[in-house]
């Protein structure tokens, strides 16, 4: 079956690992120094690059934000043969503790009622691979890392749906307990994509993984710049495609 979104890849055309982005400039930041790189595909938010790491084929695919375009990219992926794929991006800490700019490696999400419900009811848990989790886990806290693992949550709404303020005063409002509940439950960072992963790797039975750059701690809404977490997020590539190439 050829890809619908991810045109014409074929299984060669993927290395050992696959990186999944939200942000298509992302793939280009993170692959700008591998080894002879390949633009395979190029279609609305959908970026894939395969290129050279250590002289072993490495891949990476931007999936665009939320739960909608990072399924189909997951689904076409798979589809091609992918082979393990682990998820870059950022989040939100929702604990005092996780400081921007330090990592979080989640074991398993929390995620909205309904998510991906065609494929699996409710109650089915979205969950890492434990093997490939405990190798990046090990390499990145070799690499100088702090690093913090937990239970996260996916959510299909940024504002709203993560307890957010919008600044409007018409309209339906955040519920300002939210964050508070699921701090009580010791859910620790909120994102928007890594359920996704998790649930689709789980039934088709692929290796799958988060490496997350906290963006911000929502308790005192600390940030990292812009440059920062450019860079932040190209040295934990360069970690984990050295954990799974270990």
């Amino acid at each position: 079956m050829d890809n619908i979104h991810l045109k014409k890849i074929k299984s060669s055309d993927l290395g050992e690992i696959t990186l999944l982005v939200g942000d298509p400039a992302r793939v280009e930041l993170i692959s700008s120094n591998w080894d002879n790189t390949k633009l395979i595909v190029e279609n609305r938010e959908f970026i894939l690059v395969s290129g050279l790491w250590n002289n072993r084929k490495v891949s990476i695919c931007s999936t665009g934000i939320g739960v909608g375009s990072t399924e189909i990219a997951i689904i076409e992926l798979i589809q091609s043969g992918a082979k393990q794929l682990v998820r870059l991006g950022g989040c939100g800490a929702w604990k005092e503790e996780l400081a921007p700019g330090e990592l979080m490696l989640n074991h398993a999400m929390v995620r909205d009622p309904g998510m991906l419900a065609q494929y699996v009811s409710d109650v089915y848990p979205a969950a890492a691979d434990p093997n490939l989790l405990y190798k990046i886990k090990t390499q990145a806290e070799t690499s100088g890392f702090r690093v913090h693992t937990g239970i996260g949550m996916t959510t299909q709404s940024y504002y709203l749906g993560q307890g957010r303020e919008h600044g409007m005063k018409n309209g339906p409002q955040p519920d300002n307990a939210f964050m508070t509940y699921w701090k009580e439950r010791h859910v620790i960072n909120c994102e928007m994509e890594t359920a996704v992963l998790f649930l689709l790797a789980s039934l088709y039975q692929i290796p799958a993984a988060n490496c997350l750059v906290v963006h911000v701690n929502r308790i005192n809404e600390q940030w990292v710049s812009d440059e920062d977490y450019k860079e932040l997020h190209q040295r934990a590539a360069e970690m984990v495609l050295n954990a799974c190439q270990a």
